[in-house]
């Protein structure tokens, strides 16, 4: 059986922000609290990862993800509202695609 099949992504002004492998750095970045653990979970670098978060908000046009410093507690990565809005309507995007190729 053959099936259609296609990749998503949503663009800004004609500028990718957000396809498949962003979206899971971020899920992963939301679940690890952490860039490096998110990073190395999908086996990429933290200096890679950080880029990508990087080239997303300057796409975006806004911080899709915060971190703050260790210390004693140590330090964590969370998405902001606005990144979490992106992944949101990425995955509903990618969801109502999905039905339409079924």
């Amino acid at each position: 059986m053959t099936k259609l099949r296609a990749k998503v992504w949503l663009e800004k002004d004609g500028v990718p922000v957000l396809g498949g492998g962003r979206a899971r750095l971020l899920e992963t970045i939301e679940e690890e609290s952490s860039i490096h653990r998110a990073a190395g979970k999908l086996g990429m670098s933290y200096r890679h990862a950080w880029g990508i978060i990087q080239k997303i908000n300057r796409a975006w046009g806004e911080e899709v993800a915060h971190s703050t410093r260790g210390g004693r507690s140590g330090g964590k990565t969370e998405l902001t509202a606005s990144g979490r809005a992106l992944l949101k309507e990425y995955y509903r995007r990618a969801a109502a695609l999905d039905r339409l190729l079924k």
